[in-house]
């Protein structure tokens, strides 16, 4: 018998189950991420509240898992509490015993329960993909509990473009791979950028509290978690002065197609209070370190495309639609036309 509970098991557990679940539906279609239990337990695990990691045990074996984390998210001036969802996983063996309905109805529960106004996720944008077919098949059932809000796309620096032809499974993709390598330079570092240090932690929480004021959707930080996000990645500062002028912050996001590729997105990323030049330092910089680590492309989301011509200049190729962001059991007096509608979206997390 199938039992849902919060995740009480290892992260490399965990890890094993979301891989062998995406790995199984997705190898031969995309690109798709490659979890280990260190990542998992930075990103998700590390709180204290494990109330909405649910997972699904057969007796000792773990089967299913649909992790989300409390987040506050302001919308049109208004702040609602909520919760950031991903790694929604069924073993393949277990795809028709109903796990994946008996995961959301747990979910759903303990959001009303929590007093939770949505959750917040993203969805692969390709028809093909088995996620975008699910979620398709959910919104047609339950109009009222899913909502897309915008569509996502990539800014991608490719750092190892020919490693990467070498693996990617279409030609096409492959060949401009292989042009590219010839007419891009790599990354420059610059002087200027340090790494992050935990007296910078309250100017960068002050950063992202002002770029949420001037934004029409963002995440509010708890100080707690903003630590635990700028300590755990790889962060750099730009200082203005005697102050923090802006950051980013890059982790470990491996890719697999016929192989694994080394990749790092770009999670938070603040230079709104940068000049053109300054901006482009922090982020040659942001992605030379990350060729330093040995990553063969740095990935930066994004739904608004404002910062264009900065990562047009470092020699990021944008990458349009790849994923869509969504929204799950949205209470009904939240303002789902700003949200949709939004002009700037302020820093939101990547899962």
């Amino acid at each position: 018998m199938i039992e849902i509970r919060p995740f009480d098991g290892d992260a490399a557990e965990l890890a094993a189950l979301i891989n062998a679940s995406w790995q199984g539906r997705y190898l031969a279609r995309d690109l798709i991420p490659v979890y280990d239990g260190p990542g998992l337990q930075w990103q998700v695990l590390g709180v204290p509240d494990h109330s909405l990691h649910l997972s699904a045990w057969d007796g000792a074996r773990l089967v299913g898992c649909f992790l989300a984390d409390h987040v506050t998210l302001r919308v049109a001036g208004q702040a609602w509490r909520g919760s950031q969802g991903s790694y929604f996983s069924v073993h393949p063996e277990y795809a028709a015993r109903g796990v994946a309905r008996r995961l959301l109805a747990a979910l759903e529960r303990a959001h009303r329960e929590q007093a939770l106004a949505f959750m917040l996720g993203y969805v692969n944008s390709s028809r093909s993909a088995p996620a975008y077919q699910f979620w398709s098949r959910f919104e047609k059932a339950f109009p009222t509990k899913y909502t897309t809000l915008r569509s996502v796309g990539f800014w991608m620096r490719f750092l190892q473009p020919r490693r990467m032809a070498a693996v990617m499974d279409h030609a096409a993709e492959a060949l401009g791979l292989r042009a590219l390598s010839v007419l891009q330079r790599p990354p420059q570092d610059r002087c200027g950028v340090r790494p992050f240090t935990a007296a910078d932690a309250v100017a960068a929480h002050l950063l992202l509290d002002r770029a949420a004021l001037h934004s029409s959707v963002a995440q509010l930080w708890e100080p707690g978690a903003l630590r635990t996000e700028l300590t755990g990645a790889h962060t750099l500062v730009f200082p203005l002065q005697e102050r923090v002028g802006g950051f980013s912050t890059s982790f470990p996001w491996p890719l697999r197609s016929r192989g694994v590729i080394p990749a790092e997105v770009i999670d938070l990323l603040l230079m709104n209070d940068l000049n053109p030049e300054q901006r482009r330092t922090l982020l040659n910089a942001t992605a030379h370190a990350s060729a330093a680590r040995g990553a063969w492309v740095s990935i930066a989301p994004t739904s608004d495309w404002r910062h264009g011509a900065t990562f047009a200049a470092c020699g990021f190729v944008p990458i349009p639609k790849v994923c869509t962001l969504m929204m799950l059991f949205p209470d009904k007096t939240l303002d789902l036309h700003a949200a949709r509608h939004a002009k700037t979206t302020g820093p939101l997390r990547f899962r």
